[in-house]
């Protein structure tokens, strides 16, 4: 069986994303696609738009054959390690595989090439004195990598190009037999602007927030439509202020020293801003820099609340001992012994004091009206 992975946030799901799903069927010529995606909470810090399931069935419904999860440890953390976790997860899957990403410059040679250049000598000791003098690890890269060779640094400006030469280099370390394949992104990842029937999903989120959803009509298909003109304008500022709540309300029981992502006293940044702090959006504002941007903060945050205390070694090193289904097409059941590794295919079958579980629980408890902080972090317990 020849099988495409496409590793994904759907949050929400437009037609730029089901355009690369038809895309990869065509162009590689596979016979299932399975796409590993993140659960309710994305890399970006944030409670996705859907829950989980909901977003696998709107990927199902338009061509997917099979979604999993991309386990939390590997989506609450940075692009290197979201990468390493999807790829990882990927290389369970038995068979001839095909990795399928969209990226701005959609050639894989050149993606290699500025891939191995990070490697080099001169590019890391440029990159470590920009960090040093308080430059945040996006500046700091980029202006290394532009010092050096401009050519590169303009294909490494997208972020698309970045994840995708991350990408590259999980395939690398997990010595996996998978084939990389890229296609060339229609639009920009960051454009706020919805044209010819595509749009970015973080533009289509903006006028969510606005109230504005019918001006995205015709760039997501008609079940995501359906479900995000059901929600508030505030839908998502209410749900990540009971975060703020419980943070406030727990803050001082919690390890936050000990969480994924907490350095150089940061958690103490955290704690003396939790004290003025009236939204969830002002406490980001307030904790994050130069150095430590805005997604960061919003990680950390959640992995303290989550008392998530998985290091980069051993995310690194951890094998992925199962996959959860979240979604699969009727035609499709003979994925289920493509794995080498346990499938769960219900949330009875998940371990209830995983992260996983976790976030499933907080997530139901921040967009759920009759839940409040306390009953939030009982939920936790």
């Amino acid at each position: 069986m020849k099988i495409a992975v496409i590793i994904c946030e759907y949050n929400p799901l437009q037609k730029g994303h089901v355009y690369h799903i038809q895309k990869t069927k065509a162009d590689c010529m596979c016979d299932r696609v399975v796409c590993i995606m993140s659960g309710n909470f994305v890399q970006r810090g944030e409670a996705a738009i859907a829950d989980k399931y909901t977003r696998a069935k709107w990927a199902v419904q338009n061509g997917a054959d099979m979604v999993v999860e991309l386990s939390p440890e590997y989506v609450l953390t940075t692009a290197k390690y979201f990468a390493l976790g999807a790829v990882k997860t990927a290389n369970t899957l038995k068979g001839e595989k095909i990795l399928s990403f969209g990226s701005e410059n959609g050639n894989i040679d050149e993606l290699k090439k500025a891939l191995h250049f990070q490697e080099n000598a001169d590019f890391q000791k440029l990159f470590e004195s920009y960090m040093k003098s308080g430059k945040g690890y996006a500046a700091s890269y980029s202006l290394a990598l532009r010092q050096l060779d401009s050519r590169l640094a303009d294909i490494l400006s997208s972020p698309n190009n970045i994840l995708a030469t991350e990408y590259l280099r999980a395939l690398d370390y997990t010595s996996s037999d998978m084939v990389p394949y890229t296609l060339k992104r229609i639009g920009d990842y960051n454009d706020a602007s919805l044209k010819n029937g595509f749009a970015s999903a973080s533009a289509i989120r903006s006028v969510v927030a606005n109230g504005n959803i019918d001006s995205a009509k015709d760039c997501i298909p008609q079940e995501v439509y359906e479900y995000i003109a059901s929600l508030s304008a505030n839908y998502w500022n209410t749900a990540h202020d009971k975060l703020l709540a419980v943070l406030k309300y727990n803050f001082s029981k919690l390890n936050a020293a000990k969480a994924h992502g907490v350095k150089e006293g940061i958690e103490n940044r955290i704690a003396e801003h939790l004290k003025t702090s009236s939204t969830f959006a002002s406490l980001v504002s307030s904790v994050a820099t130069k150095r430590y941007t805005d997604a960061y903060i919003r990680r950390t945050l959640l992995n303290i609340v989550l008392d998530n205390e998985y290091s980069a070694r051993q995310l690194a090193d951890s094998p992925v001992d199962h996959v959860n289904v979240l979604a699969i097409a009727d035609d499709a059941k003979d994925l289920l012994s493509q794995f080498a590794c346990r499938v769960i295919t219900k949330g009875s079958q998940t371990d209830g004091n995983s992260l996983s579980s976790k976030c499933d629980n907080l997530y139901a408890g921040m967009f759920k009206s009759s839940c409040d902080c306390m009953q939030i972090v009982k939920k936790l317990r």
